[in-house]
């Protein structure tokens, strides 16, 4: 209780202001403890009910934009799994696998944990945007499957077949180029996969990019054909883009060490070879372009080991790689020109 005799005059002006007894609590502290024990009862059924878990669902939006896409959709999911009634966690999985371009997994989130739930008119909204997306999307795959489903793709076929097979199906992708349901952007992907030279190539690669820059591996192989044709600055920055949404993209990580090669930092390039290796060692030309660093490096026996961990894997090295190791080839003749 305050005590009257304790105040000391501080002159003209500071008057002492001196509460007045109450009983009780106040009404309005009443009325916000209410408040609050509500909401917190509501955030117990609607969030995630662990610190941690509370803290993933908060900071999936920020991992993303430190390069931990893959991560931060790999926890959000597994929070997911613990709380599947938690409309703002199958919300927010969503809205970052959409944004990221990881449309499988948004159509799974969709299928499994969506269906039933009640939802506001704007968030209605949203996920019918998305849904229409994701429609136009496996309409595509569809159709793509179904080319494919006909074609042998173990088969051993002459050079003459394989132009007459690529012609064939960049005339059927021309076809569904003409139906606007279509994805545009994935069927410039499969242009580009299907393409009769490396500039065609980067022209398809650059319209699907310029459609959706997020999907799939667009931009590694954007960089990838940008550097065989010499533009090693569209190069750079494509494989910038890709590090910056998932800095364990092994085929960003390798690209980047190619690069580093070309323009004479060794040192850098065998550092970002050995990351590539560490995160998937088995994507594309990962396990050459290690090899291949080690060698420039001086690293002789680590590049015999992985030589002989590729004959292991694929029966044999790349008649050019075996080139470029017995120094018949440059590295510009190995990585650039087509």
């Amino acid at each position: 209780m305050y005590n009257r005799n304790s105040y000391n005059s501080l002159g003209p002006g500071f008057e002492p202001n001196i509460p007045e007894e109450k009983k009780g609590i106040p009404v309005q502290i009443l009325l916000f403890l209410l408040a609050s024990l509500i909401l917190a009862g509501v955030s117990m059924v609607r969030f995630p009910k662990s610190l941690s878990e509370y803290r993933i669902y908060q900071e999936a939006k920020e991992r993303m934009e430190q390069g931990e896409t893959a991560a931060a959709l790999q926890d959000l999911f597994e929070v997911l799994e613990e709380h599947p009634n938690s409309v703002p966690l199958i919300l927010k999985l969503i809205d970052c696998s959409m944004e990221a371009g990881y449309y499988d997994h948004a159509g799974y989130v969709f299928n499994e944990y969506l269906v039933g739930k009640e939802l506001t008119d704007s968030q209605y909204t949203r996920m019918m945007r998305y849904s229409n997306r994701l429609d136009s999307y496996y309409l595509t795959c569809d159709a793509m499957d179904a080319l494919l489903s006909g074609v042998d793709t173990q088969a051993d076929l002459s050079e003459e077949a394989a132009e007459e097979l690529s012609l064939w199906f960049r005339e059927e992708i021309a076809k569904l180029h003409k139906d606007p349901k279509q994805d545009q952007a994935l069927l410039y992907y499969y242009d580009a996969m299907f393409s009769e030279d490396l500039e065609t190539q980067r022209d398809m690669l650059r319209k699907a990019y310029e459609e959706d820059s997020e999907l799939f591996d667009t931009r590694v192989l954007l960089a990838n054909a940008e550097r065989g044709l010499g533009n090693l600055t569209e190069a750079h920055s494509c494989l910038e883009d890709a590090i910056s949404k998932e800095k364990q993209d092994a085929g960003a990580l390798r690209g980047l060490s190619v690069l580093a090669m070309l323009e004479g930092r060794e040192e850098e390039a065998l550092a970002l070879a050995k990351s590539a290796y560490e995160v998937s060692p088995d994507s594309l030309y990962v396990r050459d372009t290690y090899l291949v660093t080690l060698h420039v490096n001086g690293h002789t026996k680590e590049a015999n080991t992985m030589i002989e961990e590729i004959e292991e894997i694929e029966g044999a090295l790349d008649e050019d790689t075996r080139q470029l190791l017995n120094g018949e080839i440059s590295l510009e003749d190995y990585y650039m020109g087509g």
